[in-house]
Order: C-alpha cells, then sequence, then structure tokens
C-alpha cells in the first residue's frame, strides 16, 4: 500500500516584519519556512523520487482585511482595512502522517497570526508504473 501524501501551499511574505501577535521579528520569513521543510526532509517532507528540498515558489499578491472587532492582530496593516502584500507560494509535498507536526511547525515559524496553509490530498505515483493501453 502507497503511503498517502498531501501537498501544502505555504503563503509567506516577501518583506521582513514583526509578528504583531507576539513580537516576534521576522528578517526573511521565506528562509524560515523553508529551513522547516528542510528539518523535515528525513520524514518525507520535500521528498520526490530520489529528490528532497523540491519545492516550487510563485510570486503573488495577496490581499486581506482583519475583521473589525474580531480581536484579529495583523501583523501588516489595520483592522477594517484591505491590506496588500507581495507573498511567494510555497508548495511542497509531505507524507499526510507529518501533516500535524509539520503544519505546527510552519505556523510557529511564519510571521502571519493567521497563516494561510491549504492541503491537498494527491495521489502519488511511479512514471513507469502506467502504460497507455
Amino acid at each position: 500500500m502507497q503511503t498517502p501524501y498531501v501537498k501544502i501551499f505555504i503563503y509567506v511574505p516577501i518583506s521582513a516584519m514583526t509578528r504583531a501577535i507576539d513580537g516576534r521579528h521576522f528578517d526573511q520569513p521565506l528562509q524560515s519556512i523553508l529551513e522547516v521543510i528542510a528539518r523535515r526532509s528525513a520524514d518525507g517532507v520535500g521528498v520526490v523520487g530520489n529528490y528532497d528540498h523540491v519545492v516550487t515558489l510563485l510570486t503573488c499578491t495577496s490581499r486581506y482585511r482583519a475583521i473589525p472587532g474580531s480581536g484579529a492582530c495583523p501583523t501588516k496593516g489595520e483592522a477594517g482595512n484591505v491590506h496588500q502584500e507581495q507573498e511567494v507560494i510555497v508548495t511542497v509535498v509531505a507524507p499526510k502522517k507529518a501533516l500535524g507536526n509539520l503544519l505546527q511547525e510552519l505556523k510557529e515559524n511564519h510571521p502571519y497570526e493567521t497563516p494561510v496553509f491549504d492541503v491537498v490530498e494527491l495521489i502519488r505515483h511511479e512514471f513507469d508504473a502506467y502504460q497507455d493501453s
């Protein structure tokens, strides 16, 4: 039986920032996330075939608004105002069994109060296992 895998999409700001909720400063938020992935490679995070540290980096602009009265403590922007931030989307594969601890470590090493992590279940395959009919 194959190990179930997921793909995680992690939205990371490009610029240095201080997490408002606890004052922790991140000089290089992207590097903080990549270091978590590197530390977890022994658990299969970012491992594809005979390669490790496999990630995709996509640049984007994200927008968000901290809902007034919600108790949100935005790292950037102000409650009630839409904020726009340059970010990198980091995509990485991971065994599903590593997901809980991995997401916790990613959150601890991310500058946002509520980071965006999208998780999608994958069907892993070996290319030579498929043949055209």
